[in-house]
């Protein structure tokens, strides 16, 4: 049964988990957008979720009851809109995502299912040419068969996109500014990363399914043509060239919210120092003082106040060593806020920012502490008695030491890493109870640390660029973007 409420079509509860996500990005067209999004509601498919994303209209966008808006008060471009409809999308759980510019619309009833069925994870409405006399000759057809049509170039009208498809590549590159050719990019990255056949696709016959004003030369554009003009010749170059590398980097959909984690646990003694750390916030002042670019958070178990410039967060007590424990709260503080694109847990007792590193950090890498000595380091051996943490030394003798003070990357590594530790001790530590490790116990996660770098690979950084020389009060400060002690 079909129920249908002022208009709109909506699936039972159970079934109503968005799954179909469509987003009509507009900026101070408002006629436009009414006419839009009733055609829209018409054809509606079931339980889908309809989103316009007002990028900085004046007056500001108004939509029917039940269409969601997300609104940036000042206009921030297509690149931002697009950016800014994927989010909302994703984070609905959408699995079929569909980006509509204001001027197109639907016109017949499951128009959005020939996308959904074909197994090409990004495709887009395209029409060869426009639609009266005046003509641009700007495409060729590649390719058509009875589902398909593959063009040279996209035009942007209406973009589809499979959930995988921007998981795996991201968005829309702000490197284009405020806009043109970022849907370009964001399906030849799709393509060069082996997800489709063709770069620029369209289903069969969709001339049928979808109306673009922009088609029929029956709208102003959105974007002025002397703006239009200088942005194609600024991006052109950067398009060309990344079509002819087979460009494939991840770019971050989301804006873009650094934070900065460290832990003041005082609850139990410090296993290294041999007594409780005092809960003190000016301890942590330096460290808070410092933090640019970013939140500054404390996870703290007894801390009653944050140090200036810091947010405190508490933690319950854990009878759990606090070196490994710092990674089990930074694990779940990190699950929990999902709204960090780039993440740094570091000490907070002898760490400070010397220098903003976001701009600098790359996609996929890990930066991680070093101290200026070997695994071989008799202190290393003595310290960390488990059979894990002997043999690791013994096969790394010779490779530099990681110190775990340091930790920066991606939210999504950062918490992998801290998982992977946490994994770590709390095996070992059921191999203790089952009488497979000894009782002694290391002091510290300096080890565990080190073996979940090693499992990232030659995805790890650390030296001059991440840090001063370790205990050397800031030999390298010109470059690092951290002091450690």
């Amino acid at each position: 049964m079909q129920v249908t409420i002022d208009g709109v079509p909506y699936a039972p509860a159970s079934g109503a988990t968005a799954k179909i996500g469509i987003a009509v990005a507009t900026h101070s067209r408002a006629e436009v957008l009414k006419n839009t999004l009733e055609q829209h509601i018409k054809h509606l498919p079931a339980g889908a979720l309809l989103v316009v994303v007002d990028d900085g209209s004046i007056p500001a966008a108004v939509v029917p009851a039940g269409v969601q808006v997300i609104r940036h008060e000042q206009s921030l471009g297509i690149v931002a809109a697009k950016n800014a409809s994927l989010q909302v999308l994703m984070n609905a759980g959408c699995e079929h995502l569909f980006l509509w510019d204001d001027d197109a619309w639907p016109i017949a009833d499951d128009w959005h299912q020939p996308y959904i069925d074909s197994p090409e994870p990004h495709l887009a409405y395209q029409f060869l040419d426009l639609a009266g006399p005046r003509k641009l000759k700007d495409l060729a057809v590649l390719y058509r068969d009875e589902h398909h049509v593959a063009y040279t170039g996209q035009r942007g009208v209406m973009l589809y996109y499979h959930r995988r498809a921007i998981e795996t590549v991201g968005g829309f590159d702000p490197v284009y500014g405020r806009g043109m050719y970022e849907h370009g990019d964001l399906a030849l990255r799709i393509h060069h990363a082996g997800l489709t056949t063709w770069a620029f696709a369209d289903v069969t016959g969709s001339g049928k399914l979808i109306y673009s004003l922009d088609e029929h030369e029956a709208v102003d554009r959105s974007v002025p043509r002397p703006d239009r003009e200088k942005l194609v010749r600024r991006n052109a170059s950067i398009y060309g060239q990344r079509r002819d590398a087979g460009y494939t980097a991840y770019v971050d959909y989301r804006p873009r919210k650094h934070l900065v984690l460290t832990t003041l646990l005082t609850s139990r003694p410090d296993p290294q120092r041999g007594a409780r750390i005092k809960a003190d916030a000016t301890l942590l002042s330096a460290w808070a003082a410092s933090i640019r670019g970013a939140e500054a958070v404390v996870l703290a178990d007894e801390l009653k106040t944050a140090p200036a410039g810091a947010t405190r967060v508490h933690v319950p007590d854990v009878a759990m060593n606090v070196y490994f424990r710092r990674w089990l709260h930074i694990c779940h503080y990190l699950r929990d806020h999902p709204d960090y694109t780039h993440v740094w847990c570091t000490d907070g007792t002898d760490v400070e920012m010397l220098r903003e590193p976001w701009a600098n950090m790359e996609t996929g890498k890990v930066y991680v502490g070093s101290e200026p000595t070997l695994y071989a380091d008799n202190w290393a051996a003595r310290n960390h008695p488990e059979k894990v943490y002997q043999d690791f030394i013994s096969a790394h003798r010779n490779d530099v030491m990681l110190n775990a003070g340091l930790l920066g990357g991606s939210r999504e590594d950062v918490m992998a890493f801290a998982h992977g530790i946490v994994r770590l001790y709390y095996r070992i530590e059921s191999y203790r109870f089952w009488k497979m490790e000894q009782a002694n116990c290391a002091v510290g996660d300096m080890i565990a640390f080190g073996i979940v770098a090693k499992s990232f690979g030659d995805r790890i950084v650390t030296g001059p660029q991440v840090h001063t020389v370790f205990k050397s009060n800031g030999i390298g400060k010109e470059l690092a973007f951290w002091k450690h002690k």
